[in-house]
């Protein structure tokens, strides 16, 4: 399959996903079902009592607006990631109605960088655990989608856009494994345990890393947490809705990246990879929905590509969100042919 189909897969899949969650987001598997009367499986109205309440059906979240403007910030880079160009994506999303989706991680983050440095009661903490949480994995995926399928340039890309957000073992290993997968499902030959695999190497590497600059937190392991996700997913591919529960109460849907991005590759897994089959349980298993859409939604929409079925969806995610998803789609596939990357 074209790279170009791959990498418009991915990005947009993910969008759909974010979009699709916005709705479902905070509730778990029996109060989304119970509210919107069955499953979710189309963009819907936004209720009132979750976090982007008042936005249009349509509307992503912080999730996948931090991937776009991760996106652009490539582009305009020609590829080149380092602290300036990872500054760069959270000041301008920080101009962006999303902001105010922004989690303490994010804003601490941003205000720093703006010089108006917020205090919190625990700053004196030196190993947070709190802070270990998905706000990078769920932008990293056009740092995957612009590797060209170079699975280590995904992976070392991955730390440097990271680190001005989140400087913790556990954020960089979910931020790795996320850019990882989805650089190994741009690749001809690559299936759902090939993708696995390189989410594996890339939460190895990133926990490895965070360890090596004194960052490591007190956060079950996003390696060994992905496993047992998988390790789920194998014993429910004939019936997810089982699946999906034990997903839910074994490794969990939260805002830790130790939880959501581990439950993205076990529905991601469990549904082998097929696109919208994917998506929905990801807006379905409660929690934070959004962000494990984004996630779930970028593997399997690389690894698949872009079909008609995700297309039906770009029009109006483009329009309600000022997005051109096609057109920076096709520059960050043309970002894969640079092989720069730069050596921790």
């Amino acid at each position: 399959m074209d790279k170009n189909l791959k990498v418009l897969g991915g990005f947009l899949a993910a969008a759909i996903g974010d979009a699709m969650g916005a709705a479902t987001e905070t509730r778990n598997q029996e109060q989304i079902r119970e509210y919107f009367e069955g499953r979710v499986t189309d963009l819907l109205d936004i209720p009132d009592d979750v976090p982007s309440r008042g936005w249009e059906k349509g509307s992503v979240t912080d999730g996948f607006s931090l991937a776009y403007c991760t996106a652009l910030t490539l582009i305009e880079r020609n590829g080149e990631v380092d602290e300036e160009a990872a500054e760069d994506v959270i000041m301008m999303w920080s101009d962006s109605r999303y902001y105010s989706l922004a989690d303490d991680d994010m804003a601490v983050a941003i205000e720093r960088l703006k010089g108006n440095p917020l205090i919190f009661h625990d700053d004196f903490l030196s190993h947070d655990s709190t802070r270990g949480t998905n706000a990078s994995a769920i932008r990293i995926a056009p740092v995957g989608l612009a590797s060209g399928g170079d699975v280590r340039k995904a992976i070392i890309n991955a730390i440097m856009m990271a680190l001005p957000l989140q400087q913790n073992s556990t954020s960089l290993a979910a931020s790795c494994a996320v850019a990882g997968a989805v650089s190994e499902a741009l690749n001809e030959e690559a299936t759902v345990a090939s993708v696995i695999e390189a989410g594996l190497l890339g939460a190895q590497a990133g926990d490895a890393y965070g360890i090596s600059i004194d960052c490591q937190l007190s956060n079950p392991s996003v390696y060994r947490r992905i496993e047992m996700a998988v390790d789920i997913a194998k014993k429910h591919e004939d019936d997810p809705e089982t699946g999906m529960k034990e997903l839910a109460e074994v490794v969990g849907c939260g805002i830790s990246a130790a939880e959501s991005v581990p439950t993205a590759f076990g529905l991601f897994a469990m549904l082998g990879g097929k696109v919208m089959d994917t998506i929905t349980a990801a807006v379905n298993i409660g929690g934070c929905t959004p962000a494990i859409a984004t996630i779930a939604g970028a593997l399997a929409g690389t690894l698949s590509g872009s079909d008609e079925k995700l297309t039906e969806y770009l029009s109006v995610i483009d329009e309600v969100n000022g997005f051109d998803i096609r057109s920076v789609s096709e520059k960050l596939s043309e970002l894969g042919q640079n092989n720069k990357i730069k050596e921790l």
